[in-house]
């Protein structure tokens, strides 16, 4: 994959190059094994910044991981991660502990999120947004290069310290079903990273309990089922649909989305 360099700091560049081209070598390797769950059109390039190059330079989002263009663009720097996430703990020792602790398999799996957007069963243009399913494509995009990037003991890890996370925040930012993405960032009038991670949390917590609790820990049997949705004439939407082919009882699916 071709690779560029943007900074608004120059005395950053050769900094923001050695932790971008470490980034694009697992990004290459996860690649190959998304390959062998689906097809996917590799995306034009990466460009590696610093943090204002991304969120001010190139895009006013907060976040510094976003595809444009069909371009990714994600600063590699594992400190500036660090920071953003620390930020989120407010209190949540176990989450502070394992943010800490960052690493670029962390920050791998950011890049790996963007890239599994590419994937051919997720529509093709990032303009077009499905808003009322649209938890589904963010929560698979996190759980895929999780289980593939890192060890069974570091996905069990975060998984725990996002769930610890939800609880934290449910007070603050509600509870609501999965079809209101992007809810809780309406409840903050300034920026906060956790307003915009929450349901972004949420969402990969029930692709994996969906996994694990309904599909016999496959991924592969989620996307043939969503495949399956995507296909026909969507007369429902996804998450009736997931209750209506996994049997799901009113209960356990009320546990999942809260609502459906």
């Amino acid at each position: 994959m071709k690779y560029g360099v943007s900074v608004t700091d120059t005395s950053k560049v050769k900094k923001i190059e050695k932790s971008g081209l470490q980034l694009l070598e697992k990004l290459v390797q996860f690649s190959k094994a998304l390959n062998e769950v689906a097809s996917f059109q590799s995306p034009r390039g990466i460009i590696f910044h610093d943090l204002a190059s991304a969120t001010q330079l190139y895009s006013t989002l907060p976040l510094p991981a976003y595809t444009s263009r069909d371009l990714i663009h994600i600063t590699p720097l594992v400190e500036t991660w660090k920071d953003i996430y620390i930020s989120t703990t407010n209190g949540v020792e176990v989450a502070k502990t394992y943010y800490t602790t960052l690493d670029m398999e962390d920050v791998a799996v950011i890049a790996a999120h963007e890239l599994t957007h590419h994937v051919d069963f997720f529509h093709s243009d990032f303009e077009e947004l499905d808003e009322e399913n649209m938890w589904f494509e963010e929560g698979l995009c996190f759980y895929i290069p999780r289980k593939f990037i890192l060890s069974e003991e570091k996905f069990n890890s975060i998984m725990n310290v996002e769930s610890c996370l939800i609880n934290k925040f449910k007070e603050k930012y509600g509870e609501y079903t999965l079809n209101l993405f992007g809810e809780s960032a309406g409840h903050s009038e300034e920026l906060e990273y956790s307003s915009a991670f929450y349901d972004y949390w949420r969402s990969t917590a029930v692709v994996d309990l969906l996994i694990r609790n309904y599909c016999n820990g496959s991924v592969q049997t989620l996307i043939d089922i969503y495949k399956e949705w995507a296909g026909s004439s969507k007369e429902s939407n996804l998450q009736t649909y997931f209750v209506d082919k996994l049997h799901i009882s009113n209960e356990d699916a009320k546990n999942l989305w809260l609502a459906y």
